[in-house]
């Protein structure tokens, strides 16, 4: 048994390593708002600000509008970046000194709609796609893709079990397994709630019981039947299609999860929608979720003994 000296000693290398940890990050993050003020100073001397009038040539057509507009796009976005201000010397211009895009006026016009309600605390902030005419359609969501107008999605890996011995959730770089080792219903669920958009591969390495469920529900204490709760919303095995935690069977065709079965799961909020590709029958099922708002978590439900789950980033 270690003495009290040798405990002391322990706790006071500890401590000393977390200050050495701290220290060396405290560093760094003087060294990131040195580097940023400095970028901040270099473009106030170049008289750029965000609230420069910027006029823009888009394929023709000329737009004015406030450099702070434009970064109203998320802040790690190609969008942000090119209106930032760091760039504007290398921006291809057209004969008269303007910003030239090689883009459809009406793409960009969709665009700077949406960026305007955004500064002013619209619901726009959780959509995932903008309105234009249907001959626009492919050249804007291309465009969305390409600039990055929209928070990536959520990846809703991180889990956690109710009070209960017998689920193991562990994670590691490639993502979150979760274990079965009682043999008895254990459930497993979302430590935040889905704002927006989530998505998560979903992979049954071993089903021993013949029972396993994934999906969403909006319960914050998920009962010992989470999947029977009136707000789950889901797949199980036996063709089972939980909608409000009503089994409807073989719904949309499902036929149930098998061992080594993989899904992609897209859970979005605007649209009221959990969607599910199942790869082994090359599926997509798509469950209609209540238009209230509801504080919407991943689930995972397990029975058997050494069942399995993976969830990991899609790609």
């Amino acid at each position: 048994m270690a003495s009290l000296s040798e405990l002391c000693d322990a706790v006071k290398e500890k401590l000393s390593a977390e200050q050495r940890s701290l220290a060396e990050r405290e560093t760094a993050l003087e060294a990131d708002r040195e580097k940023l003020q400095a970028e901040k100073a270099a473009m106030m001397k170049a008289g750029i600000t965000e609230s420069d009038l910027l006029s823009i040539n888009v394929g023709g057509q000329i737009f004015a509008v406030k450099r702070s507009t434009l970064l109203m796009a998320p802040e790690d976005s190609t969008l942000n970046a090119m209106f930032s201000g760091k760039w504007d010397e290398s921006f291809f211009r057209d004969a008269e000194g303007r910003m030239f895009l090689d883009m459809s006026p009406p793409v960009f016009s969709s665009i700077l709609s949406y960026l305007r309600a955004m500064r002013l605390e619209c619901p726009a902030k959780k959509r995932r796609s903008l309105p234009i005419d249907q001959m626009y359609e492919a050249e804007l969501k291309a465009a969305c893709l390409y600039y990055g107008l929209f928070p990536k999605p959520h990846m809703a890996l991180q889990l956690k079990s109710r009070e209960q011995q017998g689920l193991s959730i562990v994670d590691d770089e490639e993502g979150t397994t979760v274990r079965q080792t009682a043999g008895l219903f254990r459930a497993a669920f979302g430590t935040e709630v889905i704002e927006t958009v989530a998505t998560w591969k979903f992979s049954a390495v071993s089903i021993s019981n013949g029972y396993m469920f994934a999906g969403t529900t909006a319960a914050a204490d998920p009962s010992q039947n989470p999947y029977s709760s009136s707000s789950a919303f889901g797949w199980a095995c036996d063709g089972q299609v939980y909608l409000g935690g009503t089994n409807y069977p073989g719904l949309g065709g499902w036929v149930g999860w098998q061992a080594g079965d993989h899904a992609i799961f897209l859970l979005d909020i605007e649209a009221s929608t959990l969607k599910m590709y199942h790869s082994r029958t090359q599926t997509l099922h798509t469950l209609a979720l209540p238009a209230e708002k509801k504080q919407w978590r991943l689930n995972l439900d397990l029975y058997g003994q050494a069942d399995v789950v993976k969830l990991t980033i899609p790609t």
